[in-house]
Order: structure tokens, then sequence, then C-alpha cells
């Protein structure tokens, strides 16, 4: 033991503070209560426990010997000090194999800003956030004190029912080495121990923290354990030392990187260019940092006026003093005026080369669709694998096809069961969608951009949308209207409402905050399937990963009124750059998890309900496409300056 533990000291780092790690319950904190710790922005997990909760009012050993219990969380920094936990939760009896609970808990905390980190801390925070089935509903507040290498807490918390957290709370956390972490607590009912170990990988330029835990209580001798994954995303890159490996540095170059539709002239020391991003799949202000990059290191011209486009559309114009700009790459540091924005340039034609015209592009997506907790099963899922082929056939034309293959199909979702219609019955590998897309602009003082779609735009559902978009040239104010007319020939009656078609009317105002570095968004009229009300939605980035929240007040002639959340994440599923070929381009696209609720009062059953908040979605609708995922704008640019720094020093 002596030789084992003087190895541990002589290879392992002892921990310089005490880390924020999550709870049994999903929150920061030690093992079933929490501390003042908050997830930070960006910072994203995922955690699984199979810890059984006292939900019952026999012996609570007795209890727990015959149960099995699984908890899923997603835990993230949505704001600045507040986090939210999503977690769902389901329990059978081992020797009868019935549910005995099933929930969906929202939970989140708040740490109040104003006090000075190096004395203490302090959060509020709510567990299990309405719903009908509230098991574990409490208020609390709480505070930290860090000592180096301990953290200890005292809280106190009211509760409604039996398992929640109800009175005075403390714990002491120590953490004698970065990769360990020994926390004791009581937590209103029964003192716990656990211990937390935690390892730092690194997938390319991606850090995650993985994370193995166990706990025990005196109350009940078993042993539980909990793993996640934390990521912590950052949507402001730090500044790098320059680096010219690998990088374009001249205008021929740039036409062999990869983009396309390139045109260029000089005249009176200014350099015109203009470019299309065909070479970065998720990102184009990836493109726009490698081409200013590139210019301004190559040529001597004083001043550089490029322009960007989508489709061969003029996107944006973004003008740069050469000697500042250079300035800026070798120091990172960025001054107000570097970057200045103006509308859509009308200058001479000029030659392009390098077009994409008939060059097809080959598109990956996982598809995936989760219903938990319903009044049907536990777990409902079904994944498919999308392969969708694009080709651009004109100025702002695309035509567009994909095939979709399922890969795994729960029971309720197959034909003519309970939730074939919400993915629309594909059991089985076909083309599902089939779109032309026309894309057009109004040259005025502002962006106004129109897109007109026609063909099969999901299985059996055809017809014609449009969309209009008038904004800001700085992209903090927009006016989105957006209207669908789509025959239904697979469920004109669909939960006991009949419609032939499906027609969208919505009308919407975004802005963009720099502070959140997020899209604010308001969505009023009737959306795809008969649904109509009100809509606030939330679009958070973080880097090229994005979360958004919508809560919404619906109206449905047939099911009543409902108040809904949802929570969608969108994941990048593949390469930051497209594989290029001859003939063929090939990309990855987003992984996306959609999650709904509807939000009902305590002790008020919550039903699955029909596709609440449906709209109109492809990969070539404004927002996704034109408008680069809804941050292709001045606003987003200047917030995010280091990133046109970064991609183009090759990190």
């Amino acid at each position: 033991m002596k030789i084992y533990l003087s190895l541990c000291l002589s290879t392992t780092l002892f921990a310089t503070g005490v880390e924020s790690l999550p709870s049994f319950q999903g929150f920061k904190g030690a093992v079933n209560t929490p501390n003042a710790e908050v997830y930070q922005e960006g910072e994203f997990e995922f955690l699984y426990s199979n810890q059984i909760d006292n939900l019952s009012s026999i012996n609570s050993i007795d209890f727990r010997e015959h149960t099995n219990q699984n908890n899923y969380f997603i835990n993230m920094g949505m704001l600045p000090n507040l986090d939210l936990s999503f977690r769902y939760t389901n329990g059978n009896d081992k020797l009868t194999n019935k549910d005995f609970l099933e929930d969906r808990i929202l939970s989140f905390k708040y740490q109040l800003p104003f006090v000075p980190k190096d004395l203490f801390q302090i959060a509020v925070g709510m567990q299990d956030v309405g719903g009908g089935a509230s098991h574990v509903n409490s208020t609390y507040a709480v505070l930290s004190k860090n000592f180096k290498t301990i953290r200890t807490t005292v809280g106190y918390a009211k509760g409604d029912n039996q398992d929640a957290l109800n009175g005075t709370f403390g714990s002491v956390e120590y953490q004698p080495f970065d990769w360990l972490n020994i926390t004791g607590e009581y937590d209103t009912h029964d003192w716990n121990a656990a211990i937390k170990g935690n390892y730092l990988a690194t997938i390319g330029q991606q850090k995650i923290n993985l994370g193995l835990m166990a706990k025990s209580s005196t109350e009940d001798n078993d042993v539980y354990f909990a793993l996640y994954a934390n990521f912590p995303f950052n949507d402001k890159s730090k500044s790098l030392k320059i680096n010219t490996k690998n990088i374009p540095s001249s205008i021929s170059e740039l036409k062999r990187y990869g983009l396309s539709n390139i045109s260029y002239r000089i005249e009176k020391d200014i350099l015109y260019f203009e470019y299309e991003n065909t070479l970065y799949t998720y990102s184009d202000i990836d493109a726009l940092g490698m081409v200013l990059g590139a210019l301004s290191m190559s040529n001597k011209a004083k001043k550089i006026i490029v322009v960007s486009k989508k489709s061969n559309i003029k996107q944006l114009t973004t003008q740069i003093n050469t000697k500042e700009y250079k300035e800026f790459l070798k120091t990172g540091k960025f001054k107000s005026n570097l970057l200045q924005f103006s509308g859509i340039t009308t200058n001479k034609k000029l030659n392009e080369s390098n077009s994409d015209r008939f060059k097809p592009t080959l598109t990956l997506k996982p598809a995936f669709v989760l219903v938990d907790g319903s009044e049907y099963a536990s777990f409902d899922y079904t994944l498919a694998m999308q392969a969708e082929l694009s080709m651009r056939l004109a100025k702002g034309t695309i035509l567009s096809t994909r095939y979709n293959i399922p890969l795994a199909i729960s029971d309720n979702f197959e034909e003519g069961k309970v939730f074939d219609y919400r993915n629309r019955n594909k059991t089985t590998a076909e083309i599902d969608q089939i779109l032309l897309s026309q894309y057009f602009q109004i040259d005025l003082p502002y962006r106004w951009v129109n897109l007109l779609q026609v063909g099969q735009f999901d299985r059996k559902l055809t017809g014609g949308s449009f969309e209009s978009t008038i904004g800001t040239l700085d992209g903090k104010h927009s006016l989105i209207f957006k209207a669908s007319h789509l025959k239904d020939n697979m469920y004109k009656d669909m939960d006991r409402y009949y419609e032939e078609y499906r027609d969208e009317q919505l009308i919407s105002y975004k802005y963009y905050s720099d502070a959140l570095n997020s899209n604010i968004k308001l969505t009023a009229g009737e959306f795809l399937y008969g649904d109509s009300g009100a809509m606030v939605s939330l679009q958070r980035y973080f880097s090229d990963t994005t979360v958004r929240f919508d809560i919404a007040k619906m109206e449905h002639p047939y099911k009543g009124d409902h108040t809904v959340g949802r929570l969608s994440l969108s994941i990048p599923f593949g390469t930051t750059q497209k594989v290029k070929t001859k003939y063929l381009d090939i990309q990855g696209d987003y992984l996306t998890y959609n999650r709904r609720k509807t939000i009902v009062s305590s002790g008020e059953p919550s039903f699955a309900q029909p596709l609440h908040l449906k709209e109109v979605d492809n990969s070539f609708t404004l927002e996704k496409y034109y408008l680069n995922n809804n941050r292709f704008h001045p606003a987003y640019i200047k917030e995010n300056y280091n990133r046109l720094r970064n991609v183009f020093l090759g990190e």
C-alpha cells in the first residue's frame, strides 16, 4: 500500500482548488444537496445515475431492495450565473416489473452575482419546477465557502414531498488530487458520502471531462453509481500565436483551397473580392476569417472589400484596412472600427472562377426522435441516417433530395402505433424529400431576402412554402414572415381531427443580444399541425453548438389550450470542413435533440400531445442556409471576432 501511495503522489498533481462537480440530483453539489456553484456559460453535461429515491411510505430499505431506477440528466449553463437541469427518471419493481415512477424534472439554480467570489458564494434554486407529478419539488437557498482544497456548504430548503429537500442541509467537499473528490453531507433526511473521480480527455480541439461517482448512506447500505460527460463549449476562443502553416497565402491559393464563385479586381488601391463558402461545414464566419486573413497578408492594397455570397447571391459586404487587420492578426487586439459592414454592393460584374454550379453536395445527417415518460411507455425512439444530395442549378436555385434510412425504431413508432405520426411512418428506407428552393434578394438600404420552396417536404407531404426576412444591416433586428400550404396524403385523420391540408402562417420579430450572444425571438400565428398562439424563443450560441429554449401558449381546436416548453440542442456531426473531391463534396450536419413538455399544474396529467410548435423545416430554409443558422450578420461577427483570427491561424 505504501508503494502504491508513493507512486500516486509522484505521478499525480495535488489539487490546487475544489472543482465544481455534479451531484446525484444533476445540479452542482455534494451528493443529493446543492452547493452555491453553477454550470458556466457553454458548459454542457450528460449524466446517468442508478440512485433510487425514497418515494415510498413504507420502510425505505425494503423499498429500495426490490426496485430499479434510472436517472438521465442534461445539465447546462444557459445564461450568466444561471444553470438548468433536465431530468427524466423511471423506476420499476423487480418482482412485478411494474413502473412505480416516471417523471420529467426541470430544475434551475441562480448564483447571486454581486457577492465577491473570494469571500463566499450564495445561490438560490428550485428542483422539479411545475409538472403533474412533482416527486422532489423543493425551493432552496445555499451558501458555500472555499478553503483551498475544501468547500463547505450550508443551506435551507422548503420541500413539498417526502423525499424532497426540506429543512437545513450541509456538506463538506475535499479534493486531495485534481482527479479525486471526497464528499460528505446531511440531506435533511440522511447522511451520505460519495467519492468522485474525473479525467480530462481531448478529442480534436474539444475538451471532455469524464467522471465516475459512487455514493452510499447510513440509512441505505447499497452503493449507487453515476457516470457523466462534461463538454465545456466556448464561443469566444482565446487569442492564438500566429502560425502560417497550411493556410492560403495568395488569391490563387484561395481558389485551390475550396472556396467557390470567386471573383476579384484591384482599383485605386482597393481590392474587391467576392466568394462563396463551399468549404466550411457549419460556420460562414470561418470562411470570412480565412479570406480576410489571406488577402490582408498577401497584397499591398490599402483597403479590402469582401463580398460573401450564398448560392451566388450576395450576403454581406465587409471592408477592412489592410495594415490594421495585419496588426490584429499578429496581436489579437480588436478595435471597434476594424470591421466595417455596408449594404450589398453594386460594383461592376467581375469574372467568376471556381463555380459550384452543377457540383453536387452529399450531406450525412443523423435523425433522432425521442418520447420519454409518456402514458404509453418509458422510452420511445426512432433513429435514422439521412443522406441528402443537393445541387445549385442557377443563381439562387437549389435542387435537393433526401434518402431516409431507418436504423432503430421502438414499438410505438411502428406503423399503426400511437407515435407513428411523429415520424410520418418512416419504417422503411425511401426518398422522403424532394425540394426546389429559389432564393431572391431585393436591393434596399436594409437586408430583404426571400425563399420559395416547392416539392415534397416529407413523406406524403407535398406543396409549397414561402419565407421572407427583412432586417437591419447590422443583423440586430429582423422581421420574418412564413406561409406554407401542404397536402397531407398520410394523416388526413390524425388525433381525432380531420385535415387534408396543413397551413402555416407565422410572423416573427427577432433581436440579437450582444451580451448574451443570442437571438431572442417572438413568434405568433398558426403552426403546421393546427395549433396557434404565441411563442418566445432564446437561441444561444456556443461556438458551433446551439441551444434553443421555447415557451409557448397554444390553442388547438380539438386539443384545447396548452402551455408548452421545448429544449433543442444541436451539436455538429462531422468535421468542420467538407471533404472535397473532383465530382462531389461530402459534409456532415447537426445532431439535434428536441425535448418538448406540456406544462401543467401539480397533480394534473401531462399527456403526449400532437406536434405542437411544428414548422416547415429543412436544410435550405432562410434561417438555416442563407442566414447560417441566424448568425451570419455584423453584430454576431463583431461579438465573435476572435474566430476570424483563429481560423486563419490554423487552430
